[in-house]
């Protein structure tokens, strides 16, 4: 497996598990904090670091098994694999964000706000992530 499909493969998991957790659990975790609000920034502070340390181990985990292999970690199908995944999420991330930043803010309280974008950079990241799987699994065609 090609270190890019792995860590795709990994974020992918991620992006599905932590915030589902964040939106299903999200609003009845109670933290014992103060307020309600720092209820809700403590249960997202807490898939964010999750999502962080998985990606980061398997980064970690890709650049030492490059090191040992002697390959390079990036190439021109790498590139272009990436570009191409990249302008699908920018897409569906400016989507998300013209809901949030012209809809929203007329109908919608703060924190419909910030799940609607945080859902919105996950459905993002999920689309990135699915095209770089998909194209390390069936091939890019120029």
């Amino acid at each position: 497996m090609h270190p890019n499909e792995r860590t795709a493969r990994v974020w992918l998991a991620c992006l599905v598990t932590a915030p589902a957790l964040y939106f299903l659990l999200g609003k009845n975790f109670d933290w014992a904090l103060s307020t309600y609000d720092l209820n809700r920034l403590a249960t997202l502070a807490v898939s964010l670091v999750f999502m962080a340390v998985a990606a980061l181990s398997v980064k970690l985990f890709n650049m030492r098994q490059a090191l040992v292999q002697d390959q390079k970690l990036v190439d021109e199908r790498d590139k272009l694999i990436e570009s191409r995944a990249s302008a699908l999420a920018y897409q569906v991330l400016m989507l998300g964000m013209i809901v949030v930043g012209f809809v929203l803010p007329f109908s919608a309280t703060r924190w419909e706000i910030i799940d609607t974008s945080f859902f919105a950079i996950v459905l993002a990241e999920i689309v990135h992530s699915a095209m770089i799987v998909r194209a390390y699994r069936n091939g890019i065609h120029v």
